[in-house]
């Protein structure tokens, strides 16, 4: 489905009112505009203002709950918008103990890779976990070259300050200080969006590619249908439909509540395969038909299959940098 710009931004103004009404409602953890899910399908001809919900809760249980300040009634409609309830619990998508549907010790994508490109092990110094190198970015300001991923895996700290080891691959997957890369130079976490860039070393050679699926072709804004495709150090090459835009999502950042801005929603296409899994944090979403990157995955769920990212031009211009 193709938006013109009137309904889209009709729709933003519904979903501005809807996040200022419902937003901080305890069971709720995102709201969107996208396709409403009908009869366990979506309905791909209209749009409407999309609640995601921890539970969803009906009759005596959404007025006990509602009593007890733990949720409120949602709207049937906000301005000329209908509305939607999804469920979604979503965490950050950060791999931190190996075993279920960890990659096999022989994947490249876990193992030191030069030249490094998108799709591979990353992780922080002193932070026993593995997230995805998103891409190769050039500094605006310097046009030096720049490591691209998420706050959650090149920082997740709030006291951290520039200079932190980045290494490759993470330290789940066998990294030390041997294989440090870069070092954290900045993020976009004071503007809600849970990304961050590092300087290389220059101890490694760099590719403008993804792993298994060649060079990004330029940036372009996530819509809804769009086909996606993307290459993650878990779950490798997994496709998706994008079924929302302009999200606002809730998530726990270590020991704090945040905001995050900007973020699309993609679904599976068949209802049924893996998105995405912990691990793939920091990995970019491609049009399908144009190589276009649309989004920089940071979040997810399992049940249901669901993973959200963020517009990868805001993430850009936050960080001051540019894909080749």
């Amino acid at each position: 489905m193709t938006i013109d710009r009137i309904a889209r931004a009709r729709a933003r103004r519904a979903l501005h009112d809807a996040c200022r009404r419902y937003l901080y409602d305890p069971n709720v953890t995102s709201i969107d505009v996208g396709f409403p899910n009908r009869e366990e399908r979506f309905d791909r001809s209209s749009l409407a203002i999309r609640f995601h919900v921890a539970e969803k809760l009906y009759g005596v249980a959404l007025e006990n709950a509602a009593l007890a300040g733990a949720t409120q009634p949602l709207p049937a409609q906000v301005g000329e918008f209908e509305t939607d309830v999804l469920v979604g619990r979503y965490r950050p998508r950060w791999w931190t103990v190996p075993g279920w549907r960890s990659p096999a010790a022989t994947s490249p994508r876990t193992r030191r890779q030069d030249p490094m490109r998108g799709g591979i092990s990353v992780s922080r110094q002193g932070a026993y976990g593995s997230g995805t190198l998103g891409s190769v970015v050039t500094d605006r300001a310097t046009g030096r070259p720049m490591l691209l991923s998420n706050w959650h895996v090149f920082v997740a700290d709030w006291a951290a300050r520039p200079g932190v080891a980045v290494y490759q691959p993470g330290l789940t997957d066998g990294g030390t200080f041997q294989d440090m890369v870069g070092r954290y130079a900045r993020d976009a976490m004071p503007v809600n969006l849970d990304a961050a860039v590092a300087m290389v070393t220059g101890t490694r050679g760099l590719s403008r590619e993804q792993l298994g699926l060649g060079p990004v072709r330029g940036i372009a804004a996530p819509e809804p249908g769009m086909q996606v495709v993307k290459s993650g150090r878990t779950t490798g090459i997994t496709q998706g439909e994008i079924t929302g835009v302009d999200g606002v999502a809730k998530l726990r950042y270590a020991g704090l509540d945040r905001v995050i801005r900007n973020v699309a929603t993609i679904d599976p296409v068949d209802g049924a395969s893996v998105v995405s899994d912990a691990g793939d944090s920091g990995s970019l979403w491609l049009d399908a038909s144009t190589d276009a990157c649309v989004a920089l995955h940071f979040a997810g769920s399992n049940i249901p299959e669901r993973a959200l990212g963020m517009e990868i031009g805001r993430v850009l211009d936050a960080l001051g940098v540019d894909l080749a």
